[in-house]
Protein backbone atom coordinates (compact mmCIF):
# COMPACT_ATOMS: atom_id res chain seq x y z
CA UNK A 1 0.00 0.00 0.00
CA UNK A 2 1.09 3.43 -0.74
CA UNK A 3 1.94 5.58 1.78
CA UNK A 4 -0.36 8.73 1.12
CA UNK A 5 -1.07 12.38 3.41
CA UNK A 6 -3.90 14.19 2.47
CA UNK A 7 -2.89 17.42 3.18
CA UNK A 8 0.25 17.12 1.32
CA UNK A 9 -1.93 15.76 -1.93
CA UNK A 10 -4.28 18.95 -1.21
CA UNK A 11 -1.32 21.54 0.45
CA UNK A 12 -2.45 22.42 3.56
CA UNK A 13 -0.61 22.88 6.93
CA UNK A 14 -1.13 19.70 8.92
CA UNK A 15 -4.63 19.43 11.04
CA UNK A 16 -5.93 21.78 8.66
CA UNK A 17 -10.03 22.69 9.07
CA UNK A 18 -12.94 21.38 6.34
CA UNK A 19 -13.20 24.70 5.42
CA UNK A 20 -9.43 25.06 4.18
CA UNK A 21 -9.50 21.09 2.39
CA UNK A 22 -12.66 22.27 0.82
CA UNK A 23 -10.31 25.66 -0.61
CA UNK A 24 -7.76 23.87 -1.66
CA UNK A 25 -9.50 20.87 -3.00
CA UNK A 26 -11.71 23.62 -5.11
CA UNK A 27 -7.56 25.45 -6.12
CA UNK A 28 -6.60 22.23 -7.17
CA UNK A 29 -9.64 20.70 -9.17
CA UNK A 30 -10.41 23.25 -11.05
CA UNK A 31 -7.65 22.83 -13.82
CA UNK A 32 -8.03 19.00 -13.80
CA UNK A 33 -11.97 19.55 -14.87
CA UNK A 34 -10.74 21.18 -18.06
CA UNK A 35 -8.07 18.34 -18.36
CA UNK A 36 -10.27 15.93 -19.43
CA UNK A 37 -9.76 12.42 -18.89
CA UNK A 38 -5.74 12.98 -17.98
CA UNK A 39 -6.83 14.71 -15.00
CA UNK A 40 -9.38 11.41 -13.55
CA UNK A 41 -6.36 10.18 -11.42
CA UNK A 42 -5.31 13.05 -9.73
CA UNK A 43 -8.81 14.08 -9.16
CA UNK A 44 -9.48 11.30 -7.31
CA UNK A 45 -6.62 11.21 -5.23
CA UNK A 46 -7.84 14.64 -4.49
CA UNK A 47 -11.06 12.90 -3.52
CA UNK A 48 -9.65 11.05 -1.57
CA UNK A 49 -7.45 13.22 0.55
CA UNK A 50 -10.34 15.72 0.80
CA UNK A 51 -12.90 12.00 2.14
CA UNK A 52 -10.02 11.17 4.15
CA UNK A 53 -9.83 15.11 6.00
CA UNK A 54 -13.17 14.72 6.71
CA UNK A 55 -13.40 12.16 8.42
CA UNK A 56 -11.05 14.28 10.45
CA UNK A 57 -8.71 13.80 13.06
CA UNK A 58 -9.92 13.92 16.65
CA UNK A 59 -6.50 15.25 17.79
CA UNK A 60 -4.03 16.46 15.34
CA UNK A 61 -1.78 16.75 17.85
CA UNK A 62 -1.54 13.50 18.75
CA UNK A 63 -1.41 11.64 15.36
CA UNK A 64 1.35 9.70 14.66
CA UNK A 65 0.53 7.79 11.94
CA UNK A 66 0.65 11.15 9.18
CA UNK A 67 4.24 12.36 8.06
CA UNK A 68 3.92 16.09 8.45
CA UNK A 69 5.94 18.54 5.87
CA UNK A 70 7.67 20.33 7.16
CA UNK A 71 7.45 19.21 10.62
CA UNK A 72 7.85 22.65 12.17
CA UNK A 73 7.31 25.61 9.61
CA UNK A 74 8.87 27.69 12.19
CA UNK A 75 12.26 26.57 11.05
CA UNK A 76 12.12 28.13 8.09
CA UNK A 77 11.55 31.70 9.16
CA UNK A 78 14.69 33.50 9.07
CA UNK A 79 15.39 36.61 11.44
CA UNK A 80 18.14 38.48 9.90
CA UNK A 81 21.27 38.00 8.29
CA UNK A 82 23.46 34.90 8.49
CA UNK A 83 24.48 31.84 6.76
CA UNK A 84 21.52 31.02 5.12
CA UNK A 85 19.87 34.55 4.37
CA UNK A 86 23.21 36.61 3.84
CA UNK A 87 22.88 40.11 3.70
CA UNK A 88 22.88 42.03 -0.33
CA UNK A 89 25.80 42.87 -1.20
CA UNK A 90 25.77 45.93 -3.91
CA UNK A 91 27.89 45.02 -6.85
CA UNK A 92 29.89 47.78 -8.71
CA UNK A 93 28.58 49.12 -12.05
CA UNK A 94 30.07 47.32 -14.87
CA UNK A 95 28.22 48.93 -17.78
CA UNK A 96 28.54 52.32 -18.99
CA UNK A 97 25.86 54.76 -18.18
CA UNK A 98 22.71 53.81 -19.56
CA UNK A 99 21.17 57.24 -19.25
CA UNK A 100 21.67 57.88 -22.95
CA UNK A 101 20.85 54.81 -24.82
CA UNK A 102 17.43 55.00 -22.81
CA UNK A 103 16.88 58.46 -24.23
CA UNK A 104 17.60 57.27 -27.81
CA UNK A 105 14.89 54.51 -27.11
CA UNK A 106 12.63 57.01 -26.20
CA UNK A 107 13.49 59.21 -29.27
CA UNK A 108 12.68 55.73 -31.50
CA UNK A 109 9.15 54.72 -30.35
CA UNK A 110 8.30 58.64 -30.40
CA UNK A 111 9.39 58.27 -34.20
CA UNK A 112 7.33 54.89 -34.33
CA UNK A 113 4.64 56.10 -33.21
CA UNK A 114 4.45 59.15 -34.74
CA UNK A 115 4.57 57.40 -38.17
CA UNK A 116 1.90 54.82 -37.22
CA UNK A 117 -0.34 58.15 -36.33
CA UNK A 118 0.71 59.67 -39.72
CA UNK A 119 -0.26 56.31 -41.72
CA UNK A 120 -3.46 55.99 -39.71
CA UNK A 121 -4.88 59.57 -40.65
CA UNK A 122 -3.56 58.44 -44.11
CA UNK A 123 -5.92 55.74 -44.40
CA UNK A 124 -8.90 57.46 -43.47
CA UNK A 125 -8.63 60.94 -45.87
CA UNK A 126 -9.62 60.44 -49.06
CA UNK A 127 -7.30 61.27 -52.09
CA UNK A 128 -7.71 64.65 -53.76
CA UNK A 129 -10.10 64.79 -56.46
CA UNK A 130 -8.26 65.10 -60.09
Amino acid sequence: MRHRNPYVILGIPFGSSREQANIAFARKARPLRRAGPAGREQMTDLTWALNQIDEGLTQPAAAMAIYRIPADPNVFATTGGGVFAPVAEPMPRRSPDSRAAFDQLREAAAHEYLRYLVLLRGSEVAPPAP
